[in-house]
This record gives C-alpha cells, sequence and structure tokens, in this order.
C-alpha cells in the first residue's frame, strides 16, 4: 500500500497532542472489525493513552472473539462525551457506528481508517484503500510506516482482522502481498493453529443448533442462482443464541453450485438486515447502495424499515434484473 506519509504523521501528531481519544466500529461487528479496534486500542495502550482511552462497538461481541476483546472497556451507552480524537475503523459511514455515531460531531478531529470501496472519506483524516483485504492489513500498514515496535498480542489481533475478512484467505481480495504481511505477524509470535481453532472450531452446539435451522430454511430462486436464508427472533430464542454467534450462513449459501448470489436475513426489532455475498460477477454493493447500505463488489450489506418477509420479496424483486425470470 501507498501510504501517504504525511498523513500517517498527522495521525501520530494527533494521538501525541490528545488526551480524551475514541476507538469506534461498525455495529454487529465482525472479525476485521474486532480485530482492527482492539489492535489499536492495545497499541494506543502502549503508547500510555490507556487513561482517557474510550472504545464504542454497538452490538454484541460474538462467542468466538471474547477471549480476544477487553469488554469492560467497550462502552454500552454514549453519554455525550467529548474526545480530542476520534478513530472509526472499518466503517463505510457514520450510519454503520449505529448508536454512537453522535462521537463524531462532538470529536474535535477523526480519522477513518476503511478498505470498504463505498466509503465516502467523511473523516478528517481518510485512510482508505478498497484494493486491501481488510481493515486489518492498512492498520498493519499504518504501524509498519510509523516504524514502531509490534507485539505479538497486537499482532494476534491484526492476523484475526485479516484472516476472517479474506474468509482464511481464499477471497479475491487475498493479494500476494496479504500473504506476505501475514508471514510476518507469525514471524511476530502469532499461533496459527491456536487462532483458527478459538474463531472456527469452537461452536457450542446451541449455535450449531441455530445454524443448522438457518440453513434448513434456504430458499433458492431464479434457476437456483440466488438463495435466501433468515436468522429471526424465533430461531434465537429456541437456541438461547446471540444474532452475532450465528456466523457463516451467507457463505454456506454461496457454496451451493449453482448459487451466484447469498442472501441472509438477520431480524432485528421492526428492522432486517441484509447480507449480501457474490460469487460471480453481480456487484452486490451497488445493490446495497440503493437501500442506503455498502460494502465491496463480493460482499455487501444494508438495513432496512421491513419485516423478514416483506425484506425477501424485495431481494427477489431487486434481483429480477439480473436473474431474469427463470
Amino acid at each position: 500500500m501507498n501510504l501517504k506519509m504525511n498523513n500517517i504523521e498527522k495521525v501520530f501528531e494527533l494521538i501525541n497532542n490528545s488526551q480524551n481519544i475514541c476507538i469506534s466500529g461498525h455495529k454487529s461487528p465482525d472479525g476485521d472489525c474486532i480485530g482492527s479496534v482492539m489492535a489499536l486500542y492495545r497499541f494506543l495502550k502502549r503508547l500510555g493513552k490507556s487513561k482517557n482511552l474510550t472504545v464504542c462497538i454497538e452490538g454484541t461481541i460474538p462467542f468466538n472473539y471474547r477471549q480476544y476483546v477487553d469488554e469492560d472497556v467497550i462502552i454500552k451507552e454514549y453519554d455525550n462525551k467529548k474526545f480530542d480524537l476520534l478513530f472509526i475503523l472499518d466503517c463505510s459511514d457514520l450510519e454503520r457506528l449505529g448508536k454512537f455515531k453522535d462521537v463524531y460531531k462532538n470529536s474535535k478531529k477523526s480519522v477513518c481508517i476503511d478498505h470498504h470501496k463505498t466509503n465516502k472519506s467523511y473523516a478528517d483524516i481518510n485512510i482508505i484503500d478498497s484494493s486491501m483485504s481488510s481493515t486489518g492489513e492498512i492498520l498493519y500498514d499504518v504501524f509498519k510506516a510509523l516504524n514502531v515496535k509490534i507485539t505479538k498480542e497486537e499482532a494476534s489481533l491484526i492476523y484475526i482482522a485479516i484472516l476472517t475478512d479474506t474468509g482464511k484467505f481464499s477471497y479475491s481480495n487475498t493479494s500476494s502481498d496479504t500473504h506476505r504481511k501475514a508471514a510476518e505477524l507469525i514471524d511476530l509470535g502469532v499461533q496459527v493453529a491456536e487462532i483458527d481453532n478459538t474463531i472456527y472450531n469452537s461452536k457450542p452446539s446451541n449455535i450449531v443448533k441455530a445454524f443448522i435451522d438457518c440453513v434448513g430454511g434456504i430458499e433458492l430462486y431464479y434457476g437456483n442462482r440466488l438463495g435466501i436464508a433468515s436468522i429471526t427472533k424465533g430461531v434465537l430464542e429456541k437456541n438461547n443464541a446471540d444474532m452475532g454467534d450465528i456466523d457463516g450462513v451467507v457463505e454456506f449459501i454461496r457454496e451451493i453450485k449453482e448459487v451466484e448470489v447469498s442472501c441472509v436475513l438477520k431480524e432485528n426489532e421492526n428492522k432486517t438486515r441484509v447480507s449480501l455475498r457474490s460469487k460471480n460477477n453481480i456487484d452486490v454493493s451497488e445493490v446495497s447502495v440503493k437501500f442506503g447500505g455498502g460494502g465491496h463488489a463480493k460482499a455487501a450489506g444494508f438495513e432496512v424499515n421491513k419485516d423478514v418477509k416483506n425484506t425477501k420479496e424485495l431481494l427477489i424483486n431487486t434481483f429480477k434484473e439480473y436473474f431474469g425470470e427463470q
């Protein structure tokens, strides 16, 4: 990545001159968000900024990431506290901050580090590269540009960010540079097998049952090229699970040979969150933008003020122009 060194120097200057710092990530956090936020938190803590350091992420931390998160530092509600500096990580727009979006207007300066191509560069300093696999990969470049030592703990968190947002280095966003950076992180002490087991091989039985309930309800349309499944409150309550714990359903649908676009509908009060994945040439970020969302060509999402049933009908009609009548 060709980082603008003047931006990096400005960021470091802001860090040094700021007393109250906030680090935020997008609501319903995934591995890239969690890994990046916590890596930056540990880094700033090491710089002596822990006394007035705040972390805000809306949503439950999924079970498989909890051992990597200092949950007691993540605030539950926002009381309009003022900040000298705000870092926004892995967040394409301010709406994705959810109930914490007001931290932006209450911060003197802001820095956004992100890899979503739909990001409109809304911060004072924007370090954005949509060619990167993950925000974690960009953050690693920032740390290297600062020429600072990266601890094993920080390396592990960055590795988690990269690992999860590349689908274990299987997605098209994985470059040779991504692999080289992963190798450098491993050289810093990252325990690859241990992390893989924690992230991917530690599902409690109730989470597995909830997953089975979700994939058991997959519906296919347009000659099996569009696959849709739902994660409803009923499924969560039946299995005593949280929404953030049910991971991988949209990727599972994409594994079906004929499926070109996979969709998962997540019931959330009177709204529905939609996760989209594309296997071929359809740019799902373009679809998401139509509904106020964003993301990448192969992975994107949005939220609508509709129930699951009506959201499913919306998606079926939306993808009609891509797949036509079958």
